[in-house]
């Protein structure tokens, strides 16, 4: 059986493009599993964001788990956004 991890990531990503379609950007997924961003998220201007699409977790406490962009994404100028 597939890991239940990475269809939770792929549900996260499409809540993700839904939210931001809604908002009216145009929204294009990425094609490379190893790619650093989910999402390229364009605006009416042509102004693009790359997004990371992170699941909200909790710890058992409740606590939020914090993400944050690696080196290699912050570098590339990637957003994180958080889908429950």
């Amino acid at each position: 059986m597939k890991d239940p991890r990475s269809k939770i990531g792929a549900a996260s990503e499409l809540k993700a493009a839904a939210h931001f379609m809604h908002q009216g950007f145009h929204v294009s997924r990425s094609l490379d599993p190893q790619c650093p961003f989910d999402l390229v998220i364009t605006n009416d201007k042509g102004e693009s964001c790359l997004i990371d699409v992170k699941t909200l977790n909790k710890r058992r406490d409740g606590s939020r788990i914090n993400r944050t962009t690696t080196k290699a994404q912050k570098k590339m100028g990637i957003e994180i956004y958080e889908v429950e």
